[in-house]
């Protein structure tokens, strides 16, 4: 019954990444945040230490890069009719593919962005479970073993669809690079979907995109 469970979580997750998810800014910004706070609680500086941070830091960045290049976006501008009889506001959302066809333009200053990080997320994912892995093996020195493996894969799994979970789990890691990792793949996803998107941006920082006229 318990290896159903596990296999039922395991689709779930994996399901998860092949659907659209809304981009908010407490979801995007809420782990590295956290893991910022835990980073600079357990980090004390050595050359050694600071070799690896810089090794860390560039491995998120080539990671985040990949998942967030090949991120699939959707964007829904949202049109505010007004009427003049009711006094009220009705609020459509409107593809960017159905505006343009209308002939409207697909800027807009309230919009709705969606993600799906499908298969390019979860390589990302899974060599940042490595390179967490190798880390303790060749940095942390613990045993690597099939049942340490196991139990790391599914723990990062329940943290991915669960927030709380990652936190509940927060207290138990005393090694910074755990959070360093954890905390700079996600924010470099952040970044670069932003670098990457003006919508996206304005959904993560609240900017508000300037028009002409």
């Amino acid at each position: 019954m318990l290896a159903l469970l596990i296999i039922f979580i395991i689709y779930h997750f994996i399901h998860e990444q092949f659907e659209f998810s809304r981009i908010t800014r407490l979801n995007y910004w809420i782990i590295p945040v956290i893991m910022l706070y835990q980073f600079i609680r357990t980090f004390t500086w050595s050359i050694t230490n600071g070799i690896v941070l810089v090794g860390i830091l560039v491995f998120a960045t080539v990671v985040g890069y990949f998942q967030a290049s090949h991120t699939q976006l959707k964007i829904e501008p949202t049109i505010q009719h007004h009427s003049a009889d009711a006094q009220s506001t009705t609020v459509v959302k409107t593809s960017s593919h159905q505006k343009a066809a209308a002939g409207q333009p697909t800027t807009n200053r309230a919009t709705t962005v969606s993600a799906q990080g499908g298969r390019s997320y979860l390589l990302g994912w899974v060599l940042t479970l490595g390179a967490q892995l190798v880390i303790e093996w060749a940095y942390l020195h613990e045993e690597l073993s099939w049942a340490t493996i196991n139990n790391e894969f599914l723990k990062e799994v329940f943290a991915d669809l669960s927030s709380i979970y990652r936190f509940s789990e927060s207290g138990r890691h005393t090694s910074w690079t755990l959070w360093a990792l954890t905390g700079a793949t996600s924010l470099a996803y952040t970044l670069w979907l932003a670098h990457r998107s003006p919508a996206v941006r304005q959904a993560v920082f609240r900017t508000r995109t300037h028009h002409r006229n």
